[in-house]
């Protein structure tokens, strides 16, 4: 992290208060004298404008040299960030130089008093069900999208997206902006929220 850090030109004070992790915790970890949440480690990876697998590389390089990469492998898939019954994976190796930000994500079944809240935020969603059954709460209309079926709308709409069944439900999702996206004005606002879902004007 320490190469990686300073060829972003950031002081570690900068990057804590860029993650809101404290300096000393930070120092720390670039010693590999502690350990870290995932959830932190996401959001020092997005200030840095790298990804998870480059930030924990023993063979960093300089941006300049690094290309991108453009195929990523299933087996490759890492945690990106975790909430409520959700589990996120990390499905691209080139998140900080494109605008669309693509994951898979895990739904665990959930009880009906979380589907209540609806949400707005920047952008739009496109959601993909690979295995199970996903409900989808637009405004006032409710979905169930069976594996095959696909979503787009804006995610200024106030919505929510649920695994109302007894079994896991796995989705692909691709979000406008790019959190991850180097050229997003946005970008600390929405890591602050991004354990949220919620990035609300």
């Amino acid at each position: 992290m320490n190469e990686l850090r300073k060829n972003a030109g950031m002081t570690l004070k900068e990057l804590g208060d860029a993650t809101n992790l404290s300096q000393g915790f930070l120092s720390k970890f670039e010693r590999g004298q502690t350990t870290i949440a995932v959830d932190s480690l996401v959001q020092i990876a997005i200030a840095l404008g790298t990804t998870i697998d480059q930030l924990l590389s023993k063979d960093t390089v300089e941006p300049e040299s690094q290309p991108a990469k453009i195929v990523h492998r299933s087996y490759e898939d890492t945690v990106l960030y975790t909430e409520n019954n959700f589990v996120h994976y990390q499905i691209s190796d080139n998140y900080a130089n494109m605008d669309i930000f693509p994951k898979k994500t895990v739904l665990f079944p959930t009880q009906k008093s979380d589907h209540n809240a609806l949400f707005a935020h920047k952008g739009q969603e496109f959601v993909y069900v690979l295995e199970g059954i996903l409900t989808l709460k637009v405004e006032g209309e409710t979905y169930d999208l069976f594996p095959g079926d696909t979503a787009h709308f804006r995610s200024d709409v106030r919505h929510i997206w649920y695994n109302n069944t007894n079994r896991n439900t796995v989705i692909l999702t691709f979000h406008t902006p790019n959190i991850f996206s180097d050229g997003n004005p946005d970008k600390k606002f929405q890591l602050s929220h991004i354990n949220e879902h919620i990035y609300e004007d």
